[in-house]
This record gives C-alpha cells, structure tokens and sequence, in this order.
C-alpha cells in the first residue's frame, strides 16, 4: 500500500498525521509526507537547498517524519532506520562504486517538497507515485478548507484517481456509515474499511443507497454480502437503505462522531442525481471526516 499524506503547516494536518501513522503502522505502507509551496525565495549563497530547508513548510514536513519515525520505535517497526555502510555496488558491466548504503529498513518514508497550486501538485505527486491513499486534514465543521488555499481539500476529494481520507481535526470516531450505490466494490476498498474499523475499534454500519423504482432487494443482498465480510473479521455490523434523494439530509442530521465512507465508482447512482463535483460539496457538509473510495 502507497500512501500520501498532503500536509501543510497548520494544526488540522498535525493531526491527520496522527491517522497516517495509525493506518502505515497497521498495513507497513510506503509513506510520502508532501507539502505544495506557492513559491520560494530566490536561491541565496547557500544555493537552493538552503532556501527549500528554511521554508516554514519544509520545517513541518521535518517535524512530521521525527513524530512518524517516534510513533513507529518499536521493535520489528518497517519504519526503523537500519545500520549504514559502505558496500561496493554494481553501476554496469565492469564499473563498480562503493557507496553509503543503509540496510534494515523495510518500508519507505519519504519527504517532499513541490512548488505550485497545492491541489494541482497534490494530485500529480499521487498519479505519478501511483498511490493507493491520499490522507488530509481540514478545518472542522461545514467549511472544511486549508487556511490560505480553501478549496484544496474538496478538489483533490473530486478529481484524485484513488481513495482519499479527509480527516476533519480532532473528530472522535466510534461508527464508520459505509454508503453503497453500486454493484462492483474492489478488495482493496473491503480492506481499507477493515483497517480503519479495526485501527478505531468502531463499529460499521452498511447504508445501500437507492432510487426511486430501482430493485431494493438487489441492494439489500449486496449489503449482507459485505456484512458477512466484514462479520467475519469480528467487525460488529449493521444494514440499512436509504432513498438516495434523501442522502443529502441524512449527511446532515445523522453523521455525529462518525466516519462516512462513500464509494465513488464510474457507475455511481450520486452522479446521476446531484451535480458535478457533488463529493466535494458533500465532505463541505460532513462535520466528521470522510473516506471516498475508488
């Protein structure tokens, strides 16, 4: 599993890094920490990377790896650092060079730091480093923005090829409401609920989502199919439908200290019913964080 964590250097990413180290931890995942600088300052003596070391956002990342590798000190952690040494490695037939190497770590852990529009660099860090998850934080309640770049949070949730887990800051988690609406639901997004149900020790709750004249006994057996997977795991699980003309409302009324898990398929009935761009509108609602699912 690759997962990149999207951070600036506010509280809300502070804490969604807490989520990042619990599911890495959990899964040994290969980890990017990734920061989007609008600019940086000119190069100075020190040449660029003394300016990129300076700035105020490569000073977080900094700090989120020291409080990733500290969460991950324990014994048989993928995340230790391993002992270095020089060893003689083979560059081509006939060329070898002896280089520093360090053998023992398991996972990757990377830090990077892109310049541009920040959901834009977000969403061609994840494409190129073909992620499986992209973790951010937000602001809590109705607004759910990143403080100097709003919009942020609900661009990379509408256009980002994979999962992404938006984690509004310091929001308990007890219930995950898993919303169903199509047919074809991947393995991977099966495990990705198990994890977070077991990482939080929450319990699920399947919603099939219908329309209208659409056959509800073919949701309702969809639902128990993924009850008995999740049941099966010792996860405690319940089923319901809901009319999905009524989704919006139930977002509002009913999400407390919950996780709203979605999948977001290319046959997804919410795109039928609500217009473009409906998920960022809908994690904009959500007061508690949200996990889409591709």
């Amino acid at each position: 599993m690759k997962i990149l964590f999207a951070a600036d250097e506010h509280p809300y990413s502070a804490y969604a890094l807490k989520e990042v180290e619990r599911l890495a931890l959990n899964t040994w995942a290969d980890v990017t920490l990734l920061g989007v600088a609008a600019t940086l300052p000119v190069e100075t003596g020190e040449g660029y990377a003394g300016v990129a070391a300076d700035h105020p956002l490569a000073r977080a990342l900094h700090r989120y790896r020291e409080n990733f590798l500290k969460s991950a000190e324990k014994e048989g952690s993928p995340y230790a650092p391993g002992n270095w040494q020089h060893e003689w490695i083979p560059l081509k037939s006939g060329l070898w060079e002896e280089m520093l190497v360090n053998r023992g770590m398991k996972k990757d852990l990377k830090a990077r730091l892109r310049v541009g529009s920040a959901a834009q660099e977000i969403l061609t860090e994840a494409r190129e480093e073909e992620s499986d998850l992209i973790v951010l934080g937000c602001t809590r309640g109705g607004q759910c923005v990143w403080q100097g770049a709003a919009p942020v949070p609900q661009r990379v949730v509408n256009e980002a090829d994979c999962s992404v887990l938006l984690v509004k800051e310091k929001q308990p988690l007890t219930r995950i409401l898993a919303c169903l609406d199509q047919s074809y639901i991947s393995q991977d997004s099966l495990e990705m609920l198990n994890q977070m149900a077991t990482i939080h020790g929450a319990q699920m709750e399947l919603v099939g989502l219908s329309a209208e004249g659409s056959l509800k006994k073919d949701v309702y057996r969809r639902l128990i199919e993924i009850g008995d997977y999740y049941e099966d795991r010792q996860i405690k699980v319940s089923t319901r439908l809901t009319e999905i003309a009524e989704f919006e409302s139930f977002i509002e009324q009913e999400l407390k200290q919950d996780l709203l898990a979605m999948w977001m398929g290319r046959k997804s009935l919410l795109d039928r019913f609500f217009p473009r761009d409906w998920a960022g509108r809908f994690v904009s609602k959500c007061q508690t964080s949200v996990l889409v699912m591709r």
